[in-house]
């Protein structure tokens, strides 16, 4: 039987799937939706239970082709999206996660993966959940158990509902130029079509698929249909943000990110975001997910 943890509260209720990517399948606090369960894509044959979140390592987003190189390595991924030849979103989201703890409030939920062909460093990742007063954090961790420096990035891919009084407010000193999906190469300053400063309209920025450079690390989505909105916070090394407005679904995404789209195949993946973890190396980041208390 597939496990499943219930973390709760007074006012949250989320349900935790360690065996199915370490992903959340709801959110709720005081009844109402916070995440967005959305269908997840078939992987190896398997169907998976529509998820609000899953956790993104040891990349963010999607590798060109599955293929890039590595302190003298050619790095041959496959793809593993129906459809796609591109390597996306990283193993964990796609794996299962083992339990160390938990509590009506808490977990911590583990991931390990060896060497192999595919992806020839050892490494192991950590994620936590916990829910107190009025919001949900996420914590995510990664350490290299190999003996040569590893590329790697994490991030948080959460959905959040869309209706059409939905609204997204964010500040970001640069976007990368096209599309996640068209892999781009370039980060220019934010044009209008692609702003959220003032708070903008969803149903005017449909289609948006960009990776952001300097956020503040703070988005607020507000609603006509919800008091307050809800606050998606980033820690200091989430220094990006992928947002994603796909039309007609019902959902969005804010995925704060420690690297741009691609970041290992940029001519400079460093300033581009990618970490080159020395053996033993840690790195951690965190993101909390707030309801806003009405004025």
């Amino acid at each position: 039987m597939t496990e499943r943890l219930i973390l709760h509260d007074r006012h949250w209720r989320a349900i935790v799937a360690p065996e199915q990517g370490g992903s959340l399948l709801s959110c709720d606090f005081d009844g109402a939706v916070v995440l967005q369960p959305v269908a997840a894509p078939r992987h190896h044959g398997a169907t998976w239970p529509a998820r609000c979140y899953f956790p993104l390592v040891p990349f963010s987003n999607r590798i060109e082709n599955g293929e890039f190189a590595f302190d003298g390595a050619r790095i041959r991924l496959p793809g593993n999206v129906p459809g796609s030849a591109h390597a996306m979103h990283g193993h964990g989201w796609l794996a299962a996660w083992t339990v160390r703890n938990s509590s009506t409030t808490e977990c911590s939920l583990a991931y390990e993966r060896t060497a192999d062909d595919e992806w020839p460093w050892h490494y192991e990742a950590t994620q936590t959940f916990a829910i107190a007063g009025n919001a949900l954090r996420i914590t995510l961790d990664i350490r290299n158990l190999d003996a040569q420096a590893m590329p790697c990035g994490l991030g948080f891919h959460p959905f959040f509902p869309a209706h059409p009084t939905t609204r997204l407010r964010l500040r970001a000193a640069r976007v990368w130029n096209g599309a996640a999906g068209e892999f781009p190469r370039h980060c220019l300053p934010v044009p209008r079509p692609l702003c959220f400063d003032a708070g903008a309209l969803l149903a005017e920025r449909l289609g948006v698929d960009h990776c952001y450079e300097g956020w503040d690390r703070r988005a607020l989505v507000t609603s006509e249909d919800r008091a307050g909105g809800i606050v998606v916070q980033g820690c200091e090394a989430t220094d990006f943000l992928v947002v994603y407005v796909p039309r007609d679904a019902g959902y969005f995404c804010v995925e704060p990110v420690t690297h741009a789209v691609n970041a290992v195949n940029l001519r400079d993946p460093a300033t581009a975001g990618l970490w080159s973890l020395a053996p033993a190396q840690r790195r951690e980041i965190a993101m909390t997910i707030a309801t806003r208390v009405a004025a």
